[in-house]
């Protein structure tokens, strides 16, 4: 059982929510395959949100600014504070669309790929952050669930 749980996982890591109808062909208990999407989800978000932190810190960017490659990089990250337009649209989509998304981000398109798109969209961490961990329990637990009693049961 804890094989098929970390085999799982690892196929959670790679492929998100389209993992879970998969998963069953390895186990057909829910409660296995529910965990192991949980643990690869969590595992996925946790290296992800790791690697942004460290990517987005004052301290890398200013050791990106001494190369070439990197002063482009900063400076196009940089530019979306200058626009009005991408902060209305950030302001929009924290105050309205971030905790639907990320309650629904274990679904589709999986942790790893929200994850990324919310630090390079500089979107609010910590509403995220919360609203996926409840995401990855609650709503993919409702898809495994509903999924094992539609087709596997």
């Amino acid at each position: 059982m804890f094989a098929d749980i970390i085999k799982i996982a690892v196929l959670c890591v790679f492929i998100g929510g389209a993992s879970i109808p998969v998963s069953f062909v390895i186990n057909t208990s829910p409660w296995v395959v529910w965990f192991g999407n949980a643990l690869g989800s969590l595992f996925s978000a946790v290296v992800v949100i790791y690697i942004c932190e460290r990517i987005t810190s004052k301290k890398f960017r200013n050791k990106a600014v001494k190369r070439r490659l990197g002063k482009k990089v900063v400076e196009v990250y940089e530019e979306g504070d200058d626009n009005k337009k991408v902060l209305k649209a950030r302001v929009l989509i924290d105050k309205h669309g971030l905790r639907v998304f990320s309650f629904l981000c274990p679904i589709f398109p999986g942790v790893l790929v929200s994850t990324i798109a919310v630090y390079v969209l500089n979107l609010d961490k910590h509403i995220y952050k919360k609203w996926m961990y409840t995401g990855v329990f609650i709503a993919s637990g409702f898809y495994v669930f509903s999924y094992w009693l539609v087709f596997v049961r």
